[in-house]
């Protein structure tokens, strides 16, 4: 598989999941950063590159991010993604998932009626 290949898997699984869990929105692509080196920050170099992507959804007259943290949760592990639900920190309520080296995380919180989707492709290397 390419890296643009994972990448379209990646922003495809991205928008399904959040169409699933608010259907009555539509999902917004926010970013879509990529190809980078992982290590673009740092002083380490090397040849691997990924895709990050973060789609926004949310209904603003019904806001309830335990349900739609809770609701992701299930549809990830119904698409095959192996998921864990954080503890809710405050007023901010977390997931991080993985499936095939790709890994994601959904972020709500209780103060805003927005659920992100942040997903990053595997390393090329891994690909």
């Amino acid at each position: 598989m390419t890296l643009t290949e994972a990448r379209n898997f990646l922003r495809s699984e991205l928008l399904a999941v959040a169409a699933l869990v608010v259907p009555s929105q539509t999902p917004t692509v926010t970013q879509d950063v990529g190809p980078v080196r992982q290590e673009a920050l740092s002083d380490e170099h090397g040849p691997e590159a990924v895709c990050t992507i973060t789609v926004e959804t949310g209904d603003p007259t019904s806001p309830d991010p335990e349900a739609q943290i809770g609701f992701a949760a299930e549809t990830l592990d119904g698409r095959g993604w192996k998921v864990e639900v954080a503890p809710v920190e405050g007023d901010h309520h977390h997931l991080t998932a993985n499936r095939d080296g790709y890994d994601l995380t959904v972020d709500a919180s209780t103060t805003d009626w927005r659920l992100t989707f942040t997903g990053q492709t595997p390393i090329t290397d891994d690909l």
